[in-house]
């Protein structure tokens, strides 16, 4: 089962960033998987280190392309993107300690993504992308 399906509306039209928003995607899709087996130690907090990583070189990415741009809500996206990446490390350090509901794991895993997409990087992508 799939938490989120790659849609159109996650298209950007910038081929580097949609490989990258697909590839958060599966990942939050194993996580999801994960959680909803019950394998919640390592192979969570492991997926949960995966989207960490793979956050994080995405935001540098799409970063450096606000900068470019001069994009006027610069401010705003980047300080989204640092409590993005503080709620998945909070979410390992929960998990670590033990911590493990299905339900809200699932809810906030859609949300994580699919909440920043639609208010931060659409915006985004379709000044950049016009």
């Amino acid at each position: 089962m799939t938490l989120i399906e790659w849609t159109p509306e996650f298209s950007l039209g910038v081929a580097e960033l949609d490989n990258e928003h697909r590839d958060m995607i599966q990942i939050v899709n194993r996580l999801y998987q994960q959680v909803q087996s019950g394998r919640y130690q390592t192979t969570v907090i492991d997926a949960l280190e995966e989207l960490h990583t793979s956050a994080a070189s995405h935001f540098a990415h799409e970063e450096e392309m606000m900068r470019a741009h001069n994009y006027a809500a610069y401010e705003e996206h980047y300080a989204d993107h640092r409590r993005l990446l503080a709620e998945v490390t909070a979410m390992v350090h929960q998990c670590q300690d033990g911590v493990d509901d299905d339900a809200v794991m699932a809810k906030w895993l859609y949300e994580w993504f699919c909440h920043h997409f639609k208010t931060h990087d659409a915006p985004l992508h379709q000044l950049i992308c016009v």
